[in-house]
């Protein structure tokens, strides 16, 4: 691949409403399927029509993590709420088994964990339990505006 081509697909996934990165403590060898999984939930937004309306746009900023509850550790040490129902403080975190998320209403932003260590321990396959997950985190911000949900 050129350093244009490179650059040119950096563009475009900056430019994607839903992203999907990975802990520093991740292999970079784990890049192709994040990437792959990025353009997966893009697509299933995009059969769902949530794009319709470009004044309306919800993101999504996934990031896989080892261990929700080391991930959770982490936030509470940095002074952000973590909350296992939904409320409805600035800082408030989702939190369900396999994937913790907040979401900010005014700018229609989610940052969300997707941990990946029980899929690893459990023996389900790991693409399709972190495709799960991703759409569940998803759904469940989009049911909040009644958009259709992802499959």
């Amino acid at each position: 691949m050129t350093k244009a081509e490179a650059q040119t697909i950096a563009e475009l996934q900056q430019e994607l409403p839903i992203t999907i990165a990975a802990d520093s403590r991740f292999s970079s060898s784990l890049k192709p399927l994040l990437t792959q999984l990025e353009m997966w939930i893009n697509f299933q937004a995009l059969k769902a029509d949530w794009y319709g309306n470009e004044d309306f746009v919800l993101s999504f900023d996934f990031t896989l993590v080892r261990s929700l509850d080391e991930k959770m550790q982490q936030l509470k040490a940095t002074g952000a709420s973590c909350n296992a129902s939904n409320g409805s403080a600035a800082a408030a975190w989702n939190i369900e088994k396999g994937y913790a998320y907040h979401y900010e209403s005014s700018k229609l932003t989610t940052i969300a964990f997707i941990a990946v260590d029980d899929l690893l321990e459990g023996g389900v396959g790991i693409e399709q339990g972190i495709k799960d997950r991703l759409a569940a985190v998803a759904n469940s911000v989009g049911s909040e505006h009644g958009l259709l949900a992802l499959s």
